[in-house]
């Protein structure tokens, strides 16, 4: 097994935030109060990148481990340009590698890091608490 990157007390961190997206809706996170930040926010799915994966690679296992959806599914996976954003509220640098991924279901599974979920439009986001590093991600994605 690779070695991984332990993450959880370090300022600067490698994270993957995928953008997916069913048709014209784009699939919104609760995540739980059992995750390291932004307990309880909307987002988009997350990950940190703590191993020697591919982008690609590291897409697919975030979305079967999750959400549930299989690699089968996946229509295609789009990358966007890798950003920096700091979060002063909880003294974090996210080195960021934005991605859309489009994919052929709504069925969604989700394991322990999120309690809920919604497919929404764009035009919906304003009634979501949504994780600010998501939002960067979408702007880059989708709005370019």
């Amino acid at each position: 097994m690779p070695n991984k990157i332990d993450y959880t007390n370090k300022y600067k961190c490698r994270v993957l935030v995928c953008w997916v997206k069913h048709k014209n809706k784009f699939l919104l996170l609760k995540r739980s109060d059992k995750v390291l930040a932004y307990k309880n926010m909307w987002s988009s799915l997350a990950g940190f990148l703590d191993d020697e994966k591919s982008l690609e690679e590291k897409v697919k296992e975030e979305l079967q481990e999750e959400i549930g959806i299989s690699e089968k599914n996946i229509i295609k996976i789009i990358p966007g340009k890798t950003y920096e954003m700091i979060d002063e509220k909880i003294n974090r640098k996210w080195i960021t590698h934005p991605v859309l991924c489009e994919v052929n279901t709504d069925q969604v599974r989700l394991d322990w890091e999120h309690t809920g979920y919604k497919w929404v439009t764009e035009g919906e986001f304003d009634n979501f608490e949504i994780v600010p590093n998501s939002l960067k991600a979408f702007e880059i994605l989708v709005r370019r």
